[in-house]
């Protein structure tokens, strides 16, 4: 059963991104799984076209100035002026009934070190597909950065 207020997708938003798309649903079942051992419930999935897009109409409605609020509305942080957006978020409710979410993001070998390093001041959990966490971790170690990156 899906929530009432869960967007649901068939296909892709961008083909070209068929891959990376993919490896988003992998990233999702495996801290699905996580959370559901843990006594986790009612999942719902935010893709972040989705939070760019409300954040996107705060900031035409409220302004650049209203960034600091604008995030924590969102359970973000501004890093660097902008308001970093995970790839996905799952919202869930704790096995105590507490309201959860956590914010995911997939690095890949395209991310250079000053995304990379946006991506651990915004406190995403970072996941990245075998064989690429090394060289993520090289990166993060020239930024005197500390993030665990996990592996799909």
């Amino acid at each position: 059963m899906v929530a009432a207020d869960q967007t649901i997708y068939s296909g892709f938003v961008r083909p070209r991104e068929a891959n990376h798309d993919g490896n988003l649903y992998k990233l999702y079942n495996k801290e699905l799984t996580r959370i559901l051992k843990e006594g986790g419930r009612n999942p719902r999935v935010i893709l972040d076209f989705e939070l760019k897009r409300k954040i996107n109409r705060h900031i035409a409605k409220l302004g650049r100035d209203a960034r600091p609020e604008i995030a924590r509305g969102h359970g973000l942080r501004v890093v660097r002026g902008r308001i970093p957006v995970p790839d996905v978020r799952i919202e869930y409710e704790k096995a105590n009934g507490e309201m959860a979410s956590v914010d995911l993001e997939l690095v890949t070998e395209h991310y250079r070190g000053r995304s990379l390093a946006d991506k651990v001041k915004a406190g995403f959990s970072l996941y990245t597909a075998r064989g690429e966490g090394d060289r993520l971790r090289r990166v993060l170690d020239r930024q005197e950065l500390t993030a665990e990156i996990f592996s799909l």
